[in-house]
């Protein structure tokens, strides 16, 4: 058992289960990852090995996750 009977139900604001995964996704951390991921493709440190037309699909793909993103309220 991960989390004995003692702990919350939800033990997120408690930095010590920050490894596991409860669940949640917070809207701000998903967008800051996409943008991380942007900018990888974008200064070549991600995929090195792609050409500029396969990185132009990749940002674009991502630029429609970001606005999918944008349409929720959370």
């Amino acid at each position: 058992m991960i989390f004995p009977r003692r702990y919350a139900s939800c033990p997120w604001p408690d930095s010590r289960y920050r490894e596991y995964m409860n669940g949640r996704l917070k809207k701000t951390d998903m967008e800051s990852r996409l943008l991380h991921i942007k900018k990888g493709i974008d200064n070549k440190s991600w995929y090195p090995e792609w050409d500029s037309k396969e990185r132009w699909a990749a940002q674009r793909a991502l630029n429609n996750a970001l606005d999918v993103l944008d349409e929720f309220d959370y």
